[in-house]
């Protein structure tokens, strides 16, 4: 059984072919708006939604580009009057039929996404002086819940009020975006006052500013907090973008940029029964140059190796960032409430909190992490499910 487009997307006949003509193992279509696309042979081979280049089932290739004929050939190209484009391949007298929404879509010069993910966008103080905050009573609903996971998409922080107070809520939420990621901490963990324990977090003294899990090679993307209780004075959430601290430390202190996205800083995670070590810069960018993680879980640092020069660099940079990090200019500083259910980008924002006093109240967060991937695949999957109702 053959598919109409090799994926489960749905794709719109906004424009349709007008022309077809082919010249150097390349089929070249020009539109009804008068755009010219140009498809290479293999190419077109490669994503031919027939069944036995595509299972019907899974949307995945059956075969590989090493299993398609050196040498192709189109014996026959037409559009059809529903504006697909039907093509006969040889020597393997394959018929092929395009979708004109999915061609158009991913012309190899000029690719139109149907969804593209909501752009980050940095935020201090003066931006930002609440989180985004959305209505525990809607979640439920996938207008309300897509603006949520878009909130921490583009903000890196969103804040669900108003839920159940229960132990099993945040599990439920967070389920819906998709599986959550296991820790030394266990799959959900609370932070609580806890008289034998491994983690600062789990005391009542002051957190500076810093992200979580820096030991490890993949920093979890996500993390979620869930207020059970919070009656203690003090204990307030502290937040601090660190793609704002970036680029202030970019455009005012290029040498100790250099040093952040350069340098390798060890990190190491000791416990009883377990050891967890990596080092890479304080700030990890991809091949165009944006910064993709922050890492900086301060009291998480192996002691640092080097010259008298790499060491000195090291102080000033990192001096310099906890200068910005708790600097009151570019933290949102606020209370959680029972029923607050707290989203960051762990890769991007830093957390931290105020002391509190340990003698009166209680304060208790259940959390729990989650890849930054799975926010990216569900936002993309809730964009699709709204496509399809109204196509």
């Amino acid at each position: 059984m053959s598919v109409d487009v090799p994926d489960f997307d749905v794709y719109l006949k906004e424009h349709v072919p007008q022309e077809l003509s082919v010249t150097d193992q390349i089929l070249i279509v020009t539109w009804d708006d008068g755009q010219v696309s140009h498809y290479p042979f293999l190419w077109l081979r490669e994503y031919s939604p027939d069944a036995g280049t595509f299972n019907a089932i899974t949307r995945e290739q059956n075969i590989a580009v090493a299993d398609m004929p050196a040498e192709l050939n189109i014996a026959d190209a037409v559009i059809n009057p529903d504006g697909s484009v039907q093509i006969n391949w040889q020597p393997e007298n394959l018929n092929s039929r395009y979708h004109p929404g999915w061609l158009r879509a991913h012309d190899p010069m000029k690719p139109r996404a149907n969804f593209e993910l909501p752009q980050r966008r940095a935020w201090i103080a003066k931006d930002l002086v609440s989180p985004p905050t959305f209505c525990g009573s809607l979640i439920d609903e996938a207008e309300e819940f897509s603006a949520w996971l878009g909130a921490i998409q583009t903000k890196g922080v969103g804040l669900i009020e108003g839920l159940p107070i229960d132990p099993g809520t945040l599990e439920d939420v967070i389920n819906r975006i998709g599986p959550i990621r296991t820790s030394n901490f266990g799959r959900l963990f609370d932070v609580e006052l806890k008289s034998q324990t491994n983690s600062n977090a789990y005391t009542s003294q002051p957190l500076s500013a810093h992200t979580d899990l820096s030991t490890r090679e993949y920093q979890p993307g996500l993390q979620f907090f869930f207020c059970m209780e919070n009656s203690v004075t003090g204990g307030e959430t502290i937040l601090t973008d660190g793609l704002a601290i970036a680029e202030k430390i970019r455009i005012d202190h290029p040498d100790e940029y250099r040093f952040l996205v350069e340098q390798p800083i060890p990190f190491v995670n000791t416990d009883a029964d377990s050891e967890y070590r990596y080092e890479v810069p304080i700030l990890e960018t991809d091949h165009r140059g944006k910064i993709v993680t922050v890492r900086f879980t301060y009291w998480l640092r192996a002691p640092m190796t080097g010259d008298m020069k790499t060491l000195d660099q090291c102080y000033r940079a990192l001096r310099l960032f906890h200068h910005y990090a708790d600097h009151q200019d570019y933290q949102l500083t606020f209370a959680l409430k029972p029923g607050d259910l707290l989203g960051v980008d762990n890769r991007r924002i830093l957390h931290g909190r105020t002391g509190f006093s340990p003698d009166v109240g209680h304060r208790w967060l259940r959390g729990c992490y989650m890849e930054r991937e799975e926010l990216e695949s569900r936002l993309r999957i809730l964009d699709r499910q709204k496509r399809m109702r109204s196509a």
